[in-house]
């Protein structure tokens, strides 16, 4: 186990962060309530395998006001008050970092559209990178005053799994983790396809872990490598052509037509839409209308429509027949 999945895990079981509430489903229409001939199930993230929620972000003010909290158990742990005050007297360490964050991100896609990069992806841990470097011309010492001892060249990437681990709320939608095993066992290839950052296969390992029982110990026992596409990895965000065309070029490796590929999402624009346009199939996760979107004029994807719709993750691997099947 590396450094920081160590540190996530310990982190994970010391302070879990999970905000309950009761899931709604969003009741719509579909084409078909089964799927025959499927070979490849590729799934989204967030939204549709992982709640990410808190209370109070639906709201910008009390939005900001929680990240700035998350940004001060940041300046706590690992000891960076007095130096970001010595840098900034007139804020709160708290607000300084909250700036020094924002403005790199906005910094970081103003380059990117500059360079004619539409919907750039930022790896977070350069944002980061850049923050401790900052830091450490000021005086900070992460060795004096940091819990991190692991693999220093790893320390940008803990201060950014710790800014989101207290940022969000992040749990498996119920009967997940045993509807992908299932699916698993019944020799379909499982990817990812999601607009994610480093700690998501991370998060995953964790959420799969305790949902399952111990039944799986890593993500990558239910999801192939060649089949996974993280944002992150290749500077886009979903529904931009890059990520769905590697998605393509990798079925074809595993001599998986698109036809016999299913893509389970919770977005009409950003999974199902792109997921059509290369002649995918599509299952739309509906089991929690707080987490549905492309619907009721937010864009485009209100004009299109999955094949399948299904409201609990315990469903879909009745509801998915592998190639040859014939239910």
């Amino acid at each position: 186990m590396s450094d920081l999945a160590e540190y996530a895990r310990r982190l994970h079981e010391s302070e879990r962060r999970v905000y309950p509430r009761r899931l709604t489903p969003l009741r719509l229409g579909c084409a078909v309530d089964t799927l025959k001939g499927v070979r490849a199930v590729i799934v989204d993230v967030y939204g549709t395998m992982v709640n990410y929620w808190r209370p109070g972000f639906e709201e910008r003010d009390s939005r900001e006001a929680l990240l700035v909290e998350a940004f001060s158990g940041v300046v706590d742990r690992f000891g960076m008050g007095e130096t970001l005050a010595a840098m900034n007297p007139a804020e709160p360490p708290a607000k300084t970092l909250f700036g020094f964050y924002h403005g790199l991100l906005a910094l970081n896609r103003q380059k990117s559209a500059g360079e004619g990069t539409a919907q750039p992806e930022v790896r977070v841990e350069e944002v980061w990178s850049v923050i401790a470097l900052m830091l450490k011309r000021n005086g900070y010492d992460a060795d004096v005053h940091a819990p991190w001892r692991g693999d220093p060249a790893d320390f940008a990437r803990c201060l950014a799994y710790t800014y989101n681990f207290l940022s969000m709320g992040r749990e498996l939608y119920p009967g997940a983790a045993n509807a992908l095993k299932r699916l698993k066992d019944s020799n379909m290839a499982l990817g990812i396809l999601s607009d994610a950052q480093f700690y998501t296969p991370v998060d995953l390992t964790l959420m799969l872990r305790d949902q399952s029982d111990g039944k799986v110990v890593d993500y990558g026992e239910l999801f192939d490598t060649d089949l996974t596409f993280l944002s992150c990895e290749y500077g886009f965000v979903k529904p931009g052509e890059v990520l769905y065309r590697r998605l393509f070029d990798a079925l074809y490796e595993y001599r998986i037509t698109p036809e016999q590929t299913v893509v389970v999402g919770n977005d009409l624009m950003t999974d199902i839409a792109p997921a059509v346009a290369l002649g995918m199939r599509t299952a739309l996760f509906c089991g929690d209308d707080a987490m549905v979107f492309g619907r009721d004029g937010q864009g485009d994807g209100d004009c299109v429509l999955p094949d399948m719709v299904f409201y609990e993750w315990e469903e879909l691997p009745d509801r998915l027949l592998f190639h040859g099947e014939t239910g």
